[in-house]
């Protein structure tokens, strides 16, 4: 049997492994499916780090005693890392050595960066995404874009009348509107 043999020759082959870092000790530093994966989690990285780059205060340059723990914990969570990406980073800090060092600062500019996503991603008719913590009292909006010149809006709103308290780590709701004058229709727990 060749040496090509051993190793994945597509990408669909490396599909369990493109977002868990341990999964690239299993292929030698000089193969393409390491490199393969190193450039998977490279996405991975700069987008948390590049967005939040206040985590880097907490993990090092690097950012790796962040990155990699939470990587294995999400695959272990079998959670999606779209636009819950940063709330789940968020959930996994509160449970890691780090929930020491966590500010309500750093933990809304997670939230900021998930519903920035969601307005950038979201094809649905709604034109905003309202989150909330269970431990923070403000509230995170977004707002989709109204032209192609525009730019999404993002901004942390604190409420005279506060609203219940999601259930779970972090709830939303979305809006057709540009505002919150709909009414509270209830938490939405985030998707895996």
């Amino acid at each position: 049997m060749s040496a090509l043999g051993l190793f994945p020759r597509t990408d669909s082959d490396l599909l369990h492994a493109l977002s868990v870092p341990e999964r690239q000790g299993d292929y030698p530093r000089d193969s393409r499916a390491f490199v393969r994966i190193d450039s998977s989690l490279r996405v991975y990285w700069h987008t948390l780090f590049d967005i939040c780059p206040g985590l880097l205060e907490l993990s090092g340059a690097d950012g790796l005693a962040i990155f990699r723990p939470f990587m294995s914990w999400a695959a272990e969570q079998r959670l999606s890392l779209n636009w819950t990406y940063y709330l789940w980073v968020d959930v996994w800090l509160q449970q890691s050595q780090f929930r020491q060092q966590l500010t309500p600062a750093l933990r809304y500019s997670l939230m900021g960066a998930s519903a920035a996503r969601w307005a950038t991603g979201d094809r649905s008719e709604s034109n905003g995404i309202i989150l909330a913590a269970a431990n923070l009292p403000d509230l995170v909006c977004a707002w989709k874009t109204r032209s192609l010149e525009g730019a999404r809006e993002v901004e942390q709103i604190e409420l005279s009348e506060p609203l219940p308290t999601p259930a779970t780590p972090f709830g939303f709701f979305t809006v057709t509107g540009r505002n919150l004058e709909e009414g509270f229709p209830g938490w939405t727990d985030v998707p895996r």
